[in-house]
């Protein structure tokens, strides 16, 4: 074999193992005795989000009220998720320059969720626009997180409607008492990776509060982070072994599904000057599953 043809010959052999490797064949949903898979995505073959499926944009609704009643909205209200899909995987990112903000120091955020609610400034009435919410389930989650202080990876169940939130729409924080209004799946604080330390909640409840020491660096490989939620019970689970297990309050009401890159939330600690950009929370593919 000449040389010119090895060098074909290896070229070609590695675009089959590439192409071979992102197939989506490798992310059909397995089967699941007694479950019946309502939700899914996997980022296939597209390159922007599934306007059926999904709202890019962080609890827009809010920011429109706040707008409209104060005429300045939260920092983080709104902003339209910065992201791209590349072979299969969903990456919200948090660039130098995007989302768009004043600088670099300025609080912002690249999330997507399932369901939003909305407000008419003539009627003064709420209302949602749902894509997808659900009450109980196994939900899932493939994915992997970025390092660096001041970033904040989060896949949150909340509960949809106005006033149904961990912040009003005027502002006001719920307390305990006020009843499940979001379940933490995670909260993996980038000051916290080389700890290697997971926030579980579940608020507002006495006991909803966890965390989760694990011996792996999650930003170096996928994980599959899920959670199962049962009436008064929930159960977490991390690669498909279960690692914690709450009993308690859990929502009545339906959740939809949030997952969000967060920059510089302060309680996630300063912000690293030195940080390199893009920080991208890599989602390789999520689904839902009910109980049959």
């Amino acid at each position: 074999m000449t040389r010119k043809a090895l060098i074909l010959l290896t070229i070609i052999l590695s675009f089959l193992s590439s192409a071979q490797a992102d197939s989506p064949e490798e992310k059909i949903a397995p089967e699941k005795p007694g479950w019946e898979l309502v939700f899914e995505d996997t980022f296939d073959n597209v390159t922007v989000l599934n306007p059926e499926k999904w709202v890019d944009a962080y609890r827009p609704g809010r920011a429109e009220y706040s707008a409209l009643k104060s005429g300045k909205p939260s920092v983080f209200d709104g902003q339209k998720a910065n992201y791209v899909i590349e072979n299969g995987i969903l990456k919200l990112r948090v660039d130098r320059d995007l989302p768009k903000r004043k600088d670099v120091q300025t609080p912002c955020v690249s999330s997507i969720q399932t369901s939003r609610w909305t407000y008419n400034p003539q009627t003064g009435e709420f209302g949602t626009l749902d894509k997808f919410t659900t009450k109980y389930g196994l939900f899932e989650v493939r994915c992997r997180m970025p390092k660096g202080s001041g970033l904040h990876s989060a896949f949150w169940l909340v509960q949809k409607g106005a006033f149904e939130q961990e912040i009003s729409p005027d502002g006001k924080r719920g307390k305990i008492g006020d009843g499940v209004v979001e379940i933490d799946i995670f909260e993996m604080l980038g000051r916290k990776v080389d700890a290697r330390i997971n926030d579980f909640n579940v608020h507002f409840t006495k006991n909803g509060h966890y965390e989760y020491r694990f011996d792996f660096d999650c930003s170096k490989e996928f994980h599959t982070w899920g959670l199962n939620w049962e009436e008064g019970k929930l159960t977490w689970y991390l690669d498909g072994k279960e690692i914690y297990v709450y009993e308690g309050p859990t929502p009545q009401c339906e959740m939809l599904i949030l997952l969000g890159l967060y920059h510089n939330c302060r309680w996630t600690g300063p912000l690293d000057p030195n940080l390199a950009y893009p920080r991208d929370f890599e989602i390789d593919w999520i689904r839902v599953w009910k109980k049959k």
